[in-house]
């Protein structure tokens, strides 16, 4: 599964992107499993109730996971993740 990072997460994970093998079925459980392997991504995903941060967007395959069921959206090893860093404008 490739999960593509932006803006201030590229240099937590090392890079645009991780090829996860072996992909929990869930957004919950990949943001878990990276949280534990990328140190530092904990803090930029989750505030301190463990919730995901406000204005952190995540996508599946191009849809955000707050128009699908939140953390317990599915997915495929063959989808695809994207997660963007808090965002806010005005």
């Amino acid at each position: 599964m490739i999960i593509r990072f932006y803006a201030t997460l590229r240099p937590l994970v090392g890079g645009r992107s991780v090829d996860l093998s072996d992909p929990p079925d869930t957004v919950s459980g990949i943001l878990e499993r990276l949280a534990c392997e990328y140190e530092g991504l904990h803090d930029q995903l989750f505030d301190e109730d463990g919730a995901v941060r406000r204005f952190v967007a995540i996508m599946v395959d191009g849809r955000d996971i707050r128009h699908i069921d939140g953390l317990q959206s599915r997915v495929s090893p063959e989808s695809e993740l994207d997660i963007f860093p808090p965002v806010a404008g005005g």
